[in-house]
């Protein structure tokens, strides 16, 4: 009978207070989960004391400084010890056994190479027009190696990144039902959360300008 391969969880934080102790205790209590890697990115609220608490049963990262999700994640990708990293946010309110055992199931049973978990309502119908900018992912730990300093400089254009550079014959996308996250102007000062929702448009705008150019460079190449 085949070992089931392990699986590390990333969860990249940034000022989560208020979601962050809920997210690590049902990654820590499910069974598919083997290890569980928190990135403090710079949080200037309770962020760091909230996982202080859970320091005996999770390997903390903690970055003085903010340098973005895409950074957070490549040094989560680089301390991982397991053959399959899962991508889960740390704004989450709801997330379930159900929502995990839905992502990492079809990499586990070797039906994908990675797997993209978006939220939908509870019938599975996709709501989200933004779902392909979900942060709910699966991949195998050596399809990413290469790609670790790339993903360290997108910031917050890091799903644009995996999406075009992961083939999508290799990769299925799953429905996470009912999953639940805070929007930015429920969880900071409108003026802050703004600025936010800027800055993160701006890099994603940018990630599909270098990715467009990517792709234009390779076709020139190939022909």
């Amino acid at each position: 009978m085949n070992k089931r391969k392990s699986v590390s969880a990333i969860v990249p934080i940034y000022n989560e207070e208020k979601t962050i102790s809920k997210v690590v205790n049902t990654l820590l209590k499910n069974n598919l989960i083997d290890e569980v890697i928190c990135i403090n990115d710079g949080s200037s609220d309770t962020s760091m004391d909230v996982l202080n608490q859970f320091k005996e049963k999770i390997e903390i990262i903690d970055l003085q400084k903010n340098q973005g999700k895409g950074f957070a994640l490549s040094v989560g990708i680089k301390q991982a010890k397991g053959d399959i990293v899962a991508f889960i946010d740390a704004d989450l309110t709801n997330l379930s056994d159900d929502h995990v055992s839905e992502l990492l199931t079809p990499i586990l049973n070797n039906k994908a190479r990675g797997v993209v978990g978006y939220p939908s309502s509870v019938n599975g119908n996709l709501l989200n027009p933004l779902s392909s900018f979900t942060g709910e992912r699966a991949y195998y730990k050596e399809d990413l190696i290469s790609h670790i300093e790339k993903i360290a400089e997108t910031r917050f254009g890091v799903e644009v990144y995996l999406n075009h550079h992961f083939n999508e014959k290799n990769i299925t996308k799953v429905p996470l039902r009912n999953l639940k996250g805070l929007f930015k102007y429920e969880k900071r000062a409108f003026k802050d959360a703004f600025s936010e929702y800027f800055i993160e448009g701006v890099e994603i705008i940018k990630e599909l300008i270098r990715q467009k150019r990517f792709s234009m460079t390779t076709r020139e190449s190939i022909d």
